[in-house]
C-alpha cells in the first residue's frame, strides 16, 4: 500500500499540517523540521495526492482550451501548440468543444462553480457562441480569447488578423491573377472568419471596378464533403476565363478541386482555386493550393503562454497579441506559383 501523509507525519514525528506546509509552502517551516520532513518523504516514498493538494493551495494545475470543434488539422495544431506550451509552463490541458446549438452557458457555469480549472482560453468563432460573455464575466478564473474579443469581459486575447490575409489573397486574384470573377465559398453566415473574409472580398471586388453577384457567394460548413458536393453541381457553371473560387479553408478547397476533377474541370487552367489556412493538405493536393497561412500551433500555445501568465500574475494588464496571416503562393491559382 502506498505511504500516506499520516505515515510521513508519523515518521518524521511532526503534525499532518506540517508536512503539508513543508510540501507546499516551505519557506513557513524552519530547516531542520523540514529536512526531516523531506528524509521521511524519500524513505517511504511517498508520492503527494495531487486532488487534495489542489485544493489546499485552491490551484488544480489544470488551465483549459475550449475550441468550436476538435475535428480537422487546423485545431489540431492550435492543441499541438497549447499542450506544448502548457507543459513547458508546468500546466496539464484540458480540452472541450463548443460548437453553436452547444449549451455552452451551463458548461462555462460549470467550470466557474467546481473550480475544474486555473483559467481558459476559448475560441469564439461564431456570433451565436459569442452570447455568452456575461457568463464569462462572471466566472472567477483568468480568461484568454482566441480569434476574437468580447465585449464587457476583462481578458487576454490572441487575434489572427483576417481582414490583412484575406485582403492579401484578394490583391493576389485581382492584380496579380487579373481575376474576373471571384465565387466566395465561406463557413457558416455566423461564423466570425467567415464574416471577415467574406467582407475584404466583397470591398474588393467593389474598389476593382467589379460586379458584385450574390449568386457568387456560398455557405457551407468548412468541410471538404460539403464542397465537394457543391462542386458536383456547380464547377461546370463557375468555369472561365480568369474565373476563380476563393474557399475560406484548405478542406473546402481541396473539395471543390476533387468535385472540378470529378467533373473534367481543369484546376487552375479552366477554373482556379485558392483556400485560407495552410493546413498539410495544402500541400498535399494536385495542384498545390495557393493560400493564406495561418500561425495555427503559434497561436494555441500564445494563449496558453498568456493564460499562465496571468494566473501568475492576476493584477496585470490585459494584453493583446495580434498575428499576422501571410499569403503563400502556389499552383492551384494559375499564376506566380510553384509548378510542383
Amino acid at each position: 500500500m502506498p505511504a500516506s501523509i499520516e505515515d510521513v507525519a508519523r515518521l518524521a514525528n511532526v503534525s499532518i499540517s506540517t508536512v503539508s506546509r513543508v510540501i507546499n509552502r516551505r519557506a513557513l517551516v524552519n530547516e531542520e523540521t523540514c529536512k526531516r520532513v523531506e528524509a521521511a518523504i524519500r524513505e517511504l516514498s511517498y508520492r503527494p495526492n495531487a486532488f487534495a493538494r489542489g485544493l489546499m493551495l485552491r490551484k488544480s494545475g489544470i488551465v483549459g482550451l475550449v475550441l468550436p470543434d476538435l475535428h480537422g488539422e487546423f485545431y489540431s495544431e492550435i492543441i499541438r501548440g497549447a499542450n506544448v506550451q502548457a507543459r513547458e509552463m508546468g500546466h496539464n490541458l484540458l480540452i472541450s468543444s463548443a460548437m453553436p446549438g452547444d449549451d455552452a452557458e451551463s458548461w462555462l457555469s460549470a467550470i466557474g462553480q467546481h473550480a475544474l480549472v486555473d483559467g481558459l482560453a476559448m475560441m469564439v468563432s461564431d456570433t451565436m457562441v459569442a452570447g455568452v460573455g456575461p457568463t464569462l464575466a462572471q466566472l472567477n478564473v483568468p480568461i484568454v480569447v482566441l480569434d476574437d474579443e468580447i465585449e464587457g469581459v476583462e481578458h487576454d486575447a490572441v487575434i489572427i488578423d483576417q481582414q490583412q490575409g484575406a485582403q492579401a489573397m484578394m490583391d493576389h486574384l485581382l492584380k496579380d491573377c487579373g481575376a474576373k470573377r471571384v465565387f466566395f465559398v465561406g463557413g457558416l453566415e455566423t461564423n466570425i472568419d467567415t464574416q471577415a473574409r467574406y467582407k475584404v472580398y466583397k470591398d474588393s471586388l467593389k474598389n476593382a471596378g467589379l460586379k458584385f453577384h450574390k449568386e457568387d457567394v456560398y455557405h457551407l460548413d468548412f468541410t471538404y464533403e460539403s464542397a465537394y458536393r457543391l462542386a458536383l453541381d456547380t464547377v461546370k457553371s463557375w468555369a472561365g476565363p480568369q474565373h476563380f473560387v476563393f474557399a475560406a479553408n484548405d478542406e473546402m478547397a481541396a473539395g471543390i478541386i476533387a468535385g472540378a476533377n470529378a467533373k473534367s474541370v481543369e484546376v487552375p487552367k479552366e477554373l482556379a482555386v485558392v483556400g485560407f489556412d495552410d493546413t498539410r493538405v495544402a500541400q498535399m493536393i494536385q495542384p498545390p493550393l495557393t493560400t493564406v497561412h495561418v500561425p495555427m500551433s503559434k497561436m494555441g500555445a500564445t494563449a496558453i503562454e498568456l493564460l499562465c501568465r496571468r494566473i501568475a500574475e492576476p493584477e496585470r494588464a490585459p494584453q493583446k497579441v495580434s498575428l499576422e496571416a501571410e499569403l503563400v503562393v502556389r499552383s492551384s491559382c494559375g499564376c506566380g506559383g510553384k509548378k510542383d
